[in-house]
């Protein structure tokens, strides 16, 4: 006897229909990745991040991403997390090269397919490439070391004032190559006119000009990064305080310490101020007379410091 099955109703059809669009719809629907940031971005770094977040997949294999931001540098470290768990880190050495890393790792197009189901075998040794995570052989972007050289130049002006009570202004330049958080810098000053506050009267010309090096540190707090270390200077003095018979030629070894800071440190150019102690711990290279510099000082400065290209 054959039973024979009834036709769907028109109900019966718009739930089977509404019940397909709806599954079709939950396989098929775009995800973003929302990135997270974890110090300081920059405006470069932002922009980066909100274009990965604007970027849906069809299907999507991120649940997110995590950018780490280096303190001393425009570089970050990219975390890149999968739906399932699976975790795989870059370092980033510029905003541009967040998009194709990302995309390497695992954002999967609208025309690929999702991973095949692995069929069910007998148990037994696994197999190495088995073993492989797909983040392992995804092609990754090339990076840089985890050393990059920065170039960082800065001019300055102020005064240094010292014993003696001399006191004179000065204009300046500095440019540092930092590598991670230490740097090696060149520094030029030009003391321009000593004063001698106890004198009534302004006494003859006398000025100097010093270059040195400068060995240091630069370390990140809050938006402000701290510059310290130590500095060796050789200044050329020119003495004219007694007229038409004044002392040229003479110089005189510097040592001492510097501080600083740079504000914002994510910037450039950006708001830089020094701080200097220098001594002389011999007497003046050449002739002998008057001294026209103090042998124990301090220097005030402040300017603007920028990133070279």
């Amino acid at each position: 006897m054959r039973v024979r099955v009834p036709a769907p109703t028109r109900l019966a059809r718009a739930v089977l229909v509404g019940a397909s669009v709806w599954g079709g719809a939950g396989v098929c629907a775009a995800a973003s990745c929302p990135v997270e940031f974890r110090g300081v971005p920059s405006e470069a770094w932002l922009g980066a991040g909100r274009a990965i977040e604007a970027l849906t997949m069809d299907p999507g294999d991120c649940a997110r991403i995590e950018l780490e931001l280096e303190q001393s540098t425009d570089a970050a470290r990219l975390t890149f997390v999968t739906r399932d768990g699976r975790r795989a880190e870059r370092r980033l050495t510029h905003p541009d090269e967040l998009m194709p890393t990302v995309v390497a790792l695992g954002v999967r197009g609208p025309t690929e397919t999702s991973t095949p189901q692995v069929e069910d075998r007998p148990m037994g040794p696994a197999r190495t490439a088995d073993a492989v995570s797909p983040l392992d052989s995804a092609p990754s972007v090339p990076s840089a070391g985890p050393r990059e050289a920065r170039a960082l130049f800065a001019l300055l002006g102020g005064a240094r004032a010292g014993t003696g009570r001399l006191v004179s202004p000065v204009i300046g330049g500095a440019a540092a190559i930092a590598l991670d958080r230490w740097e090696l810098g060149l520094h030029l000053a030009i003391e321009l006119q000593y004063f001698d506050l106890r004198l009534s009267e302004p006494d003859g010309p006398s000025s100097a000009a010093s270059v040195g090096v400068t060995v240091g540190r630069r370390e990140p707090i809050a938006d402000v990064e701290l510059l310290f270390g130590a500095r060796s200077m050789v200044a050329a003095v020119n003495d004219e305080s007694v007229k038409d018979s004044g002392e040229r030629g003479r110089a005189e070894l510097r040592v001492g310490a510097y501080l600083g800071g740079v504000w914002p440190r994510a910037r450039s150019p950006r708001f830089r101020a020094d701080l200097a102690l220098d001594v002389v711990p011999h007497g003046s290279l050449g002739s002998i007379g008057t001294r026209v510099t103090p042998w124990l000082a301090v220097s005030a400065l402040v300017g603007v410091e920028f990133r070279g290209p």
